[in-house]
């Protein structure tokens, strides 16, 4: 007989004027994880980590997962005047603020989710509220190959989005629903323009330039546990991000899974026991 995994709940609250959805479940007492999505087109919460979830929770964590601004069912609000990460960054310890979550907590996440947890930690005023990084094929940014070129072509079809689709690795059984949840994310009035927004031509004469970004140096005195899980299968980053990235960050271990960009979507129970081999670890670090 087979045990009844917990209920997620699905929220949309209001934090810092903003309508902000967010999928929840385990004990409230529970040490919270926060799970970040994909940044790919259609990415949310449930699509990235809808399949994780629920075991987390089972295990005694106390689960949040955001979708971010100009994702899912939050609002398509974007700041292009500051980094991607840096505002999103902003908005989730808002949401965790809200929740009366103001002690550290073990963020995971997967692609952009991981570049954001990253990006998070890179700035030492956030580390006494992070416990943990697992970065799933995340790198903060750098490192891309030549496919992360592919990632913005999409047109509005489901033929553009299955290109996408093939590109993250989503071999798997439940490929038709990835796809048409994705997609059906991917619809929603806002979507695309916010995505397309950063990527908007400025002219020359207007054109400011951005300070130089001291990434991933800045995470070079950072303490914090980091986990870099790399798909070995992977085609849109460079094969030796995780020796690169790591070479700044001293807390940095590695781990490979035989699997593409996104494991937590094709293979999310083999990927729920690998992150939490590392949460036992991190927790036991912490005490």
């Amino acid at each position: 007989m087979q045990t009844q995994l917990p209920t997620i709940t699905d929220t949309t609250t209001v934090v810092s004027d903003l309508e902000t959805r967010y999928l929840s479940g385990g004990p409230e007492d529970g040490t919270p994880v926060v799970f970040f999505h994909d940044g790919a087109w259609g990415g949310s919460a449930d699509v990235t980590w809808g399949d994780v979830l629920p075991l987390a929770a089972d295990a005694g964590y106390r689960v949040i997962a955001p979708d971010f601004l100009g994702y899912g069912g939050s609002a398509k609000s974007v700041r292009v005047d500051v980094s991607p990460f840096a505002f999103r960054i902003r908005h989730t310890f808002s949401l965790l603020d809200s929740l009366g979550i103001t002690g550290p907590v073990h963020f995971v996440g997967n692609s952009f989710g991981g570049s954001i947890g990253l990006r998070a930690l890179s700035d030492p005023a956030n580390r006494e509220r992070i416990a943990s990084v697992t970065t799933i094929n995340g790198t903060g940014g750098p490192f891309k190959a030549p496919d992360m070129g592919k990632m913005g072509a999409f047109d509005g079809t489901a033929e553009s989005l299955s290109t996408i689709v093939d590109l993250l690795g989503d071999q798997s059984e439940t490929r038709a629903q990835h796809l048409e949840a994705r997609l059906s994310w991917a619809s929603q009035p806002g979507h695309f323009i916010t995505m397309k927004a950063p990527h908007t031509q400025v002219p020359d004469l207007i054109k400011a330039e951005r300070p130089a970004d001291p990434y991933p140096g800045n995470l070079a005195d950072s303490m914090v546990p980091v986990l870099l899980v790399q798909g070995t299968a992977d085609t849109l980053l460079e094969a030796d991000w995780p020796e690169k990235l790591s070479a700044s960050i001293p807390t940095a271990e590695v781990t490979r899974v035989e699997h593409g960009h996104s494991p937590n979507i094709t293979h999310p129970r083999e990927t729920w026991e690998l992150i939490s081999d590392f949460l036992g670890r991190a927790k036991g670090a912490a005490n």
